[in-house]
Order: C-alpha cells, then sequence, then structure tokens
C-alpha cells in the first residue's frame, strides 16, 4: 500500500512539471523571440548610423589640390554632354541611391598615386559585410533552438527515470523489511534518509539542470510524505500532533525551495502534499474547525507566493482542492447544527479567492484581462453560490440565501470600485464589465430567493429602470441586455401574480355555504400597487429613450450581439404601456366588482354586472385614448378605430340589455347600480364625434358606406338607451315588457324619424347629397316598419299619437325636399346667367 501512495505522488508531481514545462517552453520562446527581435533592431540602427556618418563625411569634404591632379590624370576626358553635371552631390534626406560604379579602362602611369578615399558606396557594402554573417547567425540560432526544443522534449526520460529509481528503492525496502533486516524505526529513517538524498542531489543540479532537480526534488518531497505517513498509520511511532506539525514543516520547506528555485511545480506539489496531510492523518474523528482553518492558512501562504511570483496555476490547484474539501463536507456532515459554521467558511473561502483574483487583477500591467480570468471569476461566484444553496438544502434552517447572495453582491460591486481606484495601468473594461454582470446577477437572483411574490415583480422593475438610465450614462450595453432581461423577467413574474388576483372563498360549514374572507382593499392592494410600479418603471424607460436616444455609435461593448435601438424599444413601449394600463384597470375593476357587488347579490363572484362593467371599462378607456391621441389620424388608425367601435357597441348592446333585465325584472341588483351605463353612452358619445370628425380621411369609395355604417351605429346606440330610460324612469318588475313593447312600437319610429330628419338638415346645410341619400333610405325603412309591424300592434290612442308624429315628420321633410328642389332651381339658373 506503501508502495503505491508513494507511486501516485511522484506521478502527479511529474505531471505537474509536465504541465508547467510547457508554460516554461513558451516564455522561453518569447524570451528568444524578444532576444533577436532586439538584435536585429540594434544591428539595424547600427547600420543606419553608419550609413549617415558616411553620408555626412562624403559631402562635407572637398577635394584636395593633390586628389584633383590625381583625378585629372586618371579619369579619362569626358563625353561632351549639353549640361555639365556637377562633381558634389546634393545630399540624400530619405533614400540613397547607390548607382552601379562604370568601369572605365585607364592605361596606368609610373606616377605614384596615393590610396583612394572609399566611397559611400564602398563603406555602405562593407557595413553591410559585416552585418550579415551576424544576421545569419540569428537565423542559425532560431533553427538551433528548434534543436533544444526537441531535446527539452526528452523531460518524459526524466520521469521514467524518477519512477523506476523510487520503484527500485521501494523494492529494495521491501525485501530488507521482509527478510527482517530493518526495524520500524529503522524504515523511518532511512525513508528520511533516502528522501534527504535526494534532495541534496536535486539542490546539487539546480544550478545547471532546472528541470531534472526540480523532478528529483519532488521525488524527494513524495518520499518524506509518504515515510512520515508510513510512521503515524503503520508503525505509531509518532502520535497525530507530531505527524501534522512535521508534515506542515515539509510543507513549508517545499515552499521554500519553490521560491528559491523559483519552480512553480515544486509550490503545486508542496501544496498538494500540505492538502493531503490531514487526510494521511485522519483517524475518522476530525475536527472540521480546525480542518478548514489549517486550509485557509494554507491557501493564505501559498496564494501569497503565487502573486508574488506570478505564477498562475498555484491558485487553480488552490481552489480545486479547498472546494473539494469544502463540497465532501457539506455534502456529508452539514445539517442545521452546523449550518452557522458552513456559512462562514464557504464566504471565508469565497471571499479569500476573490481577493487573489483581484490583487492579481491590480498587479497585471495589460490592457486587457485574459479571457481565462474572467471566466475564473464567474466560476467562484457560481461554485461559492452551489455551496450556499446545498448549504441551505441540508440543515434545513433559517433561509439566508437571499441575504447571503446579496452579500456577494456587494463584495462584487466593493471589488470594482477598489480596482477602478487601485488600477494604475488602464482599466480593463472587460474586467469590470465581468464584476458588474455578476453583480447585476446576484441581486437579480436574491430577489425571488429572499422575497415572495409581488415583491420579487416589484424590486425587478426597479432594477430594470435602473439598469437602463445607467446604459443612458455609461453607453455600455452590458446595462441595456441586463435591463431587457429584468423586462422580460418583470412581465413574467407579474403575469405569475395576477392568477392569484381573485377573491378567496371558503366554504362555511354551518352556513352550508361559500363565503368570501380577506377582501382586498381598492387600488391599495398588492397586486394592483404592483402593476401600477411596472407601469412608471416602463413608462420611466419609454419617457428617457423619447427625450435623448442613444446613438448606437457611441454604446460600448457586447456589438456583436443585436440589441434594439433606443428607437425600437421606445416604439415597442407605445404599445405595451396601452396594454399594460388597460390591463392593470381591468384586472383592479374585475376583482372588485366581483368580491363587492357579484357576490354579495348573486353568490358568485362572475355575474353580468361585471361583464357590463368590464365593458363599460373598454368603451371609457378607448375614448381617453384617444381625447389624449396627439399625432395625426391615419387611414389604418381611423379604420382599426371604427372596428374597435362596432365591436365594442354590439359588446355594449348585449351587456346593457341583460343587465336592465336582471335589474328591473329580476330584481338582483339595486337600480342605482344602473347609473353606470350614462358613463358608457358619454365614452361612445365622444368616440363617434372624432370619427365623424376625421372621416374626410377616407377615399370616396369608402365615404359612403362609412357613413351609413356610423349613422346605423347612432340609431342602436340610441335606440339601446330609449329603452334604458324609458324601463328605468316608468317599468317594474310586472310591467317591465309592456313597457318595452310599447317603446318599440310607439318610440322607435318617431326617434328614427327625427334622426333621419336631422340627417337631412345636415345634408342640406353642408350639401352632402350622400346625407339626404340615407336620410331617404331611412324614412323608407321607418315606413314600411311602421305599416307592416306596428300598427297591427298598437292600441286606438298609440295609433292615433303615432301617426300624428310620423305625419308631422314625413311633412317636414317632405317641405325640405322642396326646399332643395327650390334651391338646385336657383343654382342652375345663376349658372347660366353666368
Amino acid at each position: 500500500m506503501e508502495f503505491l501512495i508513494l507511486l501516485i505522488l511522484v506521478i502527479a508531481m511529474i505531471l505537474l512539471i509536465r504541465v508547467t514545462n510547457k508554460f516554461d517552453k513558451v516564455n522561453t520562446q518569447l524570451e528568444q523571440s524578444n532576444r533577436m527581435v532586439d538584435g536585429l533592431s540594434h544591428m539595424l540602427k547600427k547600420l543606419q548610423g553608419d550609413i549617415d556618418s558616411l553620408k555626412g563625411k562624403e559631402i562635407s569634404s572637398t577635394p584636395t589640390t593633390a586628389e584633383q591632379e590625381v583625378e585629372r590624370e586618371v579619369v579619362p576626358s569626358p563625353i561632351p554632354i549639353e549640361h555639365p553635371v556637377e562633381t558634389i552631390l546634393p545630399p540624400v534626406e530619405e533614400e540613397v541611391m547607390i548607382p552601379e560604379p562604370i568601369q572605365t579602362v585607364v592605361e596606368p602611369k609610373e606616377e605614384i598615386l596615393p590610396p583612394p578615399i572609399p566611397s559611400m558606396a564602398d563603406r555602405v557594402y562593407q557595413v553591410a559585410d559585416e552585418v550579415h554573417p551576424k544576421v545569419h547567425a540569428v537565423v542559425r540560432e532560431q533553427e538551433d533552438s528548434k534543436f533544444v526544443k526537441a531535446l527539452k522534449e526528452l523531460n518524459w526520460l526524466n520521469a521514467i527515470g524518477v519512477i523506476t529509481l523510487v520503484l527500485g528503492i521501494g523494492f529494495f525496502v521491501k525485501y530488507a523489511i521482509d527478510q527482517d533486516w530493518i526495524n520500524e524505526i529503522g524504515r523511518v529513517a532511512l525513508g528520511v534518509a533516502v528522501g534527504g538524498i535526494v534532495a541534496g542531489i536535486a539542490h546539487k543540479l539546480s544550478t545547471k539542470y532546472h528541470v531534472f532537480s526540480s523532478v528529483l526534488m519532488g521525488g524527494s518531497l513524495a518520499i518524506l510524505y509518504t515515510t512520515i505517513t508510513l510512521a503515524f498509520r503503520e508503525y505509531q511511532l509518532f502520535n497525530q500532533t507530531v505527524t501534522f506539525i512535521i508534515l506542515s514543516v515539509i510543507t513549508v520547506l517545499a515552499v521554500c525551495l519553490s521560491i528559491a528555485y523559483k519552480r512553480q511545480e515544486l509550490a503545486i506539489f508542496a501544496f498538494i502534499g500540505g492538502m493531503l496531510a490531514p487526510l494521511l492523518i485522519s483517524t475518522g474523528n476530525g475536527n472540521h474547525l480546525v480542518l478548514f482553518s489549517y486550509i485557509f492558512l494554507l491557501n493564505t501562504g501559498v496564494l501569497i507566493v503565487a502573486v508574488r511570483q506570478r505564477w498562475l496555476l498555484v491558485d487553480k490547484f488552490s481552489y480545486v482542492l479547498t472546494y473539494l474539501y469544502l463540497i465532501a463536507w457539506i455534502v456529508l456532515k452539514v445539517n442545521k447544527e452546523y449550518q452557522a459554521d458552513a456559512i462562514f467558511f464557504t464566504s471565508l473561502f469565497f471571499l479569500q479567492f476573490m481577493v487573489l483574483l483581484v490583487l492579481r487583477y491590480i498587479k497585471n500591467s495589460k490592457e486587457k484581462s485574459d479571457v481565462g480570468q474572467l471566466l475564473y471569476i464567474t466560476v467562484v461566484n457560481f461554485t461559492s453560490l452551489i455551496c450556499f444553496f446545498m448549504i441551505q438544502a441540508n440543515s434545513m434552517g433559517t433561509n439566508y440565501l437571499g441575504v447571503i447572495i446579496v452579500g456577494m453582491a456587494l463584495i462584487n460591486a466593493l471589488f470594482i470600485v477598489l480596482t477602478t481606484r487601485a488600477k494604475t495601468a488602464p482599466i480593463d473594461k472587460n474586467f469590470t464589465y465581468t464584476l458588474l454582470a455578476i453583480t447585476i446577477g446576484l441581486v437579480s437572483l436574491a430577489i425571488p430567493i429572499q422575497l415572495s411574490k409581488v415583491y420579487i415583480t416589484i424590486v425587478w422593475a426597479v432594477e430594470m429602470s435602473v439598469l437602463f438610465w445607467i446604459w443612458t450614462r455609461s453607453k455600455a450595453n452590458l446595462f441595456r441586455i441586463g435591463s431587457i432581461v429584468l423586462g422580460v423577467l418583470t412581465l413574467v413574474s407579474y403575469l405569475m401574480d395576477i392568477r392569484s388576483f381573485n377573491p378567496t372563498l371558503i366554504y362555511d360549514i354551518e352556513e352550508d355555504k361559500n363565503s368570501i374572507v380577506d377582501i382586498l382593499p381598492i387600488v391599495i392592494n398588492q397586486y394592483t400597487l404592483t402593476g401600477i410600479v411596472i407601469l412608471l418603471s416602463f413608462f420611466f424607460i419609454y419617457y428617457i429613450t423619447g427625450k435623448k436616444p442613444v446613438v448606437e455609435e457611441d454604446t460600448i461593448g457586447l456589438k456583436s450581439m443585436q440589441q434594439p435601438t433606443s428607437a425600437e424599444i421606445h416604439k415597442v413601449l407605445t404599445s405595451l404601456l396601452l396594454v399594460l394600463a388597460y390591463g392593470i384597470g381591468f384586472l383592479e375593476i374585475s376583482y372588485q366588482v366581483g368580491a363587492r357587488i357579484e357576490y354579495p347579490n348573486l353568490g358568485v363572484t362572475d355575474g353580468i354586472y361585471k361583464f357590463f362593467s368590464l365593458v363599460t371599462y373598454t368603451v371609457v378607456y378607448a375614448a381617453v385614448y384617444l381625447v389624449f391621441y396627439k399625432k395625426k389620424m391615419t387611414k389604418l388608425f381611423y379604420s382599426i378605430n371604427l372596428a374597435v367601435s362596432g365591436i365594442l357597441l354590439l359588446l355594449f348592446a348585449i351587456a346593457v340589455s341583460s343587465l336592465r333585465k336582471d335589474i328591473f325584472y329580476f330584481g338582483e341588483y339595486s337600480p342605482a347600480y344602473f347609473t353606470l351605463h350614462l358613463v358608457a353612452i358619454g365614452a361612445f358619445a365622444d368616440f363617434y364625434f372624432r370619427l365623424y370628425s376625421n372621416i374626410q380621411l377616407l377615399s370616396v369609395e369608402s365615404y359612403k358606406w362609412v357613413h351609413a355604417l356610423l349613422f346605423a351605429s347612432l340609431v342602436l346606440l340610441s335606440s339601446v338607451e330609449l329603452d334604458n330610460l324609458v324601463v328605468w324612469m316608468v317599468s317594474t318588475e310586472e310591467t317591465y315588457k309592456a313597457v318595452l313593447s310599447d317603446v318599440h312600437a310607439y318610440g322607435y319610429p318617431i326617434l328614427w324619424g327625427l334622426m333621419a330628419m336631422l340627417l337631412m338638415i345636415i345634408g342640406m346645410n353642408k350639401e352632402k347629397a350622400e346625407l339626404r341619400k340615407l336620410s331617404l333610405i331611412s324614412f323608407g325603412i321607418i315606413i314600411l316598419k311602421f305599416y307592416l309591424y306596428d300598427v297591427w300592434r298598437m292600441n286606438q290612442g298609440g295609433k292615433i299619437a303615432s301617426f300624428v308624429v310620423l305625419g308631422v315628420i314625413l311633412l317636414v321633410v317632405s317641405f325640405l325636399l322642396e326646399r332643395i328642389k327650390l334651391l338646385l332651381k336657383d343654382k342652375e339658373e345663376q349658372h347660366r346667367e353666368q
């Protein structure tokens, strides 16, 4: 068993060395590349300096008399040209053009000439010849580095060698033990001695063979860890406390060696050994307070070293092993008794790793953080969050999750402030936005966990508007996305809330019926107030998008994601606000009428008065919307309003007729409730007035039938209201049907005749032939109805009154028609005279 543990430790250490060697290779390659670039840059600067100095010397120097005589004697007579060429060339500022040397055949003379002065071209070629071998040397060095890299790839020989050596020593020790050559103390002493010898050899080789010495040093640490563990478990030479102290000393020694050798793998191996120490000496009766205090102190020491040495792998191992311990303890041991301890240590480790990441970011000189580091921050928050959820699930104690998550959000927000103020290098917006996104997400998550029902929706709505306002100030698209997500969540949460917005009925055994309990106050209740808060939050966004839209070119971050612009958001909110405002009032009326009117009168919460109230509310809402509609009405908008008015009129006619019967015939409601229908009549009047005022928007083809439709709607509305008024004033339960029949027989012809006559007068005054035609058609319908249906149902007095009134109306209309003929005749005569 001991050999297996030893072998596992050595293999783990070798794997770590292999991983860190990859980072070393990358660093080595980067250093070599930097050296090559620096060497080439230095050579090029030297070459440029030599060229500049040569240019200055050649241009500034003037030939002596002897030199001029030599030139006259050596150079042949020049070829005659049209323009003489000056001997001294002007200085070239940007680029030196080296002409090809002209070879001339000159007969040598016996005169002794002074040595020629080298030209600028000769000096350039000479310097180039000097630099050329150096460039080739750099290239050869780059090619040789490939061979060195291949040699470094042979580190697996070191691994196999160490494993073989450890196995050999292990087999020898096992053989000696089997032969009873070595007692327990001797075995432990032998293991410590072997570990010390291997460590000494590693130290001796550390100056020249870094990788090999690291492998040997890791092997020595593995031998020491295994030896001390066996001394405690198998031979009981030390008690638990002494063993733990010895293992801790080995861990501290390993950390010091890693700092001295500047080898990250030794620090990782030391940390793993330190984390395994509690398991190696465990007897099954551990104290979690001591365990996690020890892990916290071990993490603190190793992480400080990792930050100072800029080692990136050490803290990853620390994070994984720490949370493995923590999660295992939460799953196996945590209950209600240990809830506080579990929350404390989870919070402590979360804070420890977040401080590490923030310190590393502050010390980082890069303008942008690595994606891995940003992901690391997210994973630390997520893992801690999972631990808190597991603690709550296992302990089943008081729910502190919401408060804890808000605390995590505040820590992230605090780190945003600290990093913004403490960072000397340019601030990395990705790092800041990552912390900000985590903060927003945690706050949004804490709300539904700690609060309940409508309070979640309220806080989300407020948070949505705040995030959108921050987006308009910072232009960071992260806030816009967060606001949109919260807006969707707010609406979904509100829809889930209003499912409970109904009167609560319970069965009363004594009275053998249902009864309503806890009727909510009017308007001042949680559902309506929640809706109002949501409405105000969306209206706030609607207002700021309409007042000062954000220019998309000025936004920052996440531009690869498709996002709605300020104009698009404003347009969507226009419709959303209308629907939301209507829905809030609709739900409030539905609840209050059902609980306060329907149930006391009918014993149910859904009756005709509730339906009539909702129809009336819809009519009033539509009319008020038209009052505040400031834009110019379009043809499409007019058509929509015309269709809506027709549908609402039909619903109103059905609802008011049913309610009238329930009040005045069945007596189920108080007659005072019937007053509500006058509100709907006033709303309809305003509705149709605006439709008539904008009828000129329609085309000529649509003008006639829309006039007819509007007139027919007014006739229907007036007829229904005539029924309502007469029944309301003179009807009783016994006379209800008779009064209604008389209204239909006597009242309708007179009402319709008056409306047709009014239409004729309007058509004459405005000279609208289509109105006069519509009036005549109406009179035709009235006369047919009167003689074919109404006359046969009237009594003698009714016939007299109806015939007299209708006859007067028809005579007036006939007189108006005659007048129209005369007016038309006069116009024709005036037209002929002109």
